[in-house]
């Protein structure tokens, strides 16, 4: 596969299932919100260790799936089930769902206002939590022109930045010093 293909020099780029679109166009940016906020959670995951690490890995990878959806045009939706290509759904939302209910369970992860950069690891995840809420709003644009095929990236995304807040708070909690 070419990387550097030079057909992006105009300013246009291709959708999945070949729509030419704008660079500027508002799921353009919705999607490449969410590659910004996956490289961030790459930067979290190289000061994790152990369990963390290897969940944030599991949501780079479904982060791979949210922008496959978003890179796909609302009438060209359709085709991702029929090409066998995974989207997420409510499986996905409650594997957070749960994780935020056993982080709360577990102790009062709320004890004040906390500044970021304690430890490399908590300023990674609230980094990650900020390009989160950024990918969000990104989104809900998406969603707000009427281009959005399904609402579950917006519920999806905006658990995951809850969950992010939590983490960051939990590592400081735990300890996890450089």
């Amino acid at each position: 596969m070419k990387i550097s293909t030079k057909t992006g020099d105009a300013g246009r780029t291709k959708l999945m299932f070949g729509r030419d679109v704008s660079k500027a166009s508002q799921r353009v940016r919705a999607y490449g919100a969410l590659d910004d906020f996956s490289a961030t959670l790459g930067l979290a995951r190289s000061f994790a260790c152990g369990e963390l690490a290897e969940f944030v890995l599991e949501l780079q990878k479904s982060l791979v799936f949210l922008m496959t959806e978003l890179a796909t045009d609302k009438a060209d939706f359709p085709k991702l089930a029929e090409k066998n290509i995974r989207t997420l759904g409510g499986a996905d939302l409650e594997v957070l769902e749960k994780k935020i209910e056993a982080s709360e369970a577990a102790g009062d992860v709320f004890s004040g206002w906390a500044h970021s950069g304690e430890t490399h690891l908590q300023a990674a995840l609230d980094m990650a939590r900020a390009r989160c809420r950024a990918a969000e709003r990104e989104i809900a644009a998406l969603a707000e022109s009427g281009k959005l095929a399904r609402p579950f990236p917006l519920a999806y995304i905006n658990r995951l930045s809850d969950l992010l807040w939590i983490l960051a708070q939990q590592s400081l909690k735990d300890g996890r010093k450089e």
